[in-house]
């Protein structure tokens, strides 16, 4: 018998007879939208309604509970990724290591500066104050691109994608901002902290808003190789310095720029030089040095909750390794998610899974599969705990501050997993009911406001449409029977 009994049984069940109920919101929504959704009482395994539920759509960052739930299910919950230096300690003699080192990276996202400059100050606990070798890098957990197919060129140099990369150090991700000399300044300053290894130009103006608005400027980046950024357009005066934050392009060079200043610090010299393996090495010998990331359940919590995107492609890319004993890569990674959900009896069809984070384009799921997912979810929450990660209506996470369902009758009530980019606005989860839960997909594509209506809400500080539509729903839902 299927292990997702319940994924199946409600699709062939009596749905809600008022269905012109629910229609007589879609009007709240701007003309052109996309809607798919899907609304289930998982104690009855009934439909409660369902609109365009099998077609498929883009599904953003909903799309980590398939990469969560995966994870779970093939990893366990004390999964901990494994950066190490390897050598042979046979090496070691009288404060000297003869011959080269490895750094294993394998995709850590949550591998901090701090953390390699522990694992050098253990390396030379050990004995090892000279190197008379080289220092190598090995990426090779991961193969392939670091950034998924149908991701959009335009945002690779800011932070939120930062590349899936085996080497990782600080999220893959250089911080800094923009501020203003003096109150009549024409040129922005930029400050980036002078330990980060990149190089930075800028060429900011200051204008108004209105010159701004005439002038179609706004602030731009142009990534060139080697970490080189150059940032320029124009902004418009404020108190309060402008954040940055520029996504690491050359995750090796930063890396190796990093290693060599640690290095210095701890007091080790280095003979030869920081490299890239280019010889794959499988193994030197012994595992030297070992740091572990925090347990899965632990990472989740943050991937699920703050949408973290790296850490959700860095799990795609790490099952697809696991399950297939091989480098890691966007495509094995969604084969390995969809075969791991199939031996629980959940089938995505012809979904299609370009990455883990949802940040492709090419992602394409509808709102009947991810309802078999987060059935799943729900009747195993007590074995797989993934309903603790997700956003609670103006508690936590990405639906804190989230219009709408930020009001007195939804807050707390709503727990979800947002899916948000451009044209795109999407949730899933539970309605917590005193007269029992109820779960929910809700999918918006083509979602755009006309200028005329962009321009009114920001003058009148008017709530737009989605959120109205996105209260009535929640409202309809969470009503008595």
């Amino acid at each position: 018998m299927s292990k997702c009994f319940f994924c199946f049984i409600i699709f062939i069940l009596p749905v809600n007879l008022f269905a012109s109920d629910w229609l007589a919101l879609h009007p709240l929504l701007p003309k052109g939208t996309q809607i798919s959704y899907m609304v289930v009482d998982p104690a009855q395994n009934k439909v409660i309604t369902q609109y365009q539920q099998s077609l498929l759509r883009t599904p953003a960052s909903m799309q980590k509970l398939l990469t969560a739930t995966a994870a779970k299910l093939y990893l366990g919950s004390q999964f901990r990724y494994q950066t190490t230096i390897e050598g042979e300690k046979s090496n070691i003699n009288k404060q000297r290591y003869q011959g080269d080192l490895i750094m294993r990276f394998v995709g850590d996202p949550t591998l901090l500066r701090s953390d390699i400059s522990g694992m050098l100050k253990s390396l030379k606990q050990l004995g090892i104050k000279y190197i008379a070798g080289d220092f190598l890098l090995n990426q090779s957990h991961f193969s392939g691109y670091q950034w998924s197919n149908g991701q959009a060129w335009n945002d690779l140099g800011v932070c939120y994608t930062a590349p899936s990369n085996a080497i990782i150090v600080n999220k893959n991700c250089v911080l800094g901002n923009l501020s203003l000399s003096h109150p009549k300044a024409k040129k922005a300053t930029l400050f980036i902290p002078g330990y980060e290894p990149v190089d930075i130009s800028s060429d900011v103006s200051v204008v108004t808003k209105a010159q701004r608005s005439a002038q179609f400027c706004e602030l731009e980046v142009t990534r060139n190789s080697h970490n080189q950024y150059s940032l320029w357009g124009c902004m418009v005066p404020r108190e309060r310095p402008f954040a940055l934050a520029f996504a690491v392009n050359d995750p090796f060079a930063y890396a190796r720029q990093i290693i060599a200043s640690e290095l210095m610090k701890v007091g080790i010299i280095l003979e030869g030089e920081i490299k890239l393996d280019s010889n794959n090495t499988s193994s030197v010998g012994d595992v030297l040095i070992r740091h572990q990331s925090p347990p899965l359940d632990e990472m989740l919590r943050i991937m699920v909750k703050e949408s973290d995107n790296l850490i959700a492609d860095s799990l795609f890319k790490t099952l697809g390794a696991a399950y297939f004993r091989t480098a890691g890569n966007f495509r094995n990674g969604g084969q390995a998610v969809k075969l791991i959900l199939k031996e629980q009896g959940i089938d995505l069809e012809n979904a299609y899974l370009a990455d883990g984070s949802g940040l492709s384009r090419h992602n394409l799921m509808s709102a009947v599969l991810f309802m078999t997912v987060l059935e799943y979810v729900y009747h195993n929450d007590s074995r797989l705990n993934l309903l603790s990660s997700f956003s609670v209506a103006g508690i936590d996470g990405t639906l804190k501050y989230h219009q709408g369902v930020r009001g007195k009758l939804l807050k707390g009530k709503i727990i979800a997993k947002t899916g948000s980019m451009q044209g795109v606005a999407n949730l899933l989860g539970v309605v917590k009911r005193d007269h029992g839960d109820r779960l929910f997909v809700l999918i918006l594509n083509g979602y755009n406001l006309a200028e005329t209506a962009l321009s009114e809400h920001k003058e009148k500080d008017k709530k737009i449409s989605k959120y109205h539509f996105e209260q009535a729903f929640f409202e309809a839902i969470i009503k008595p029977d």
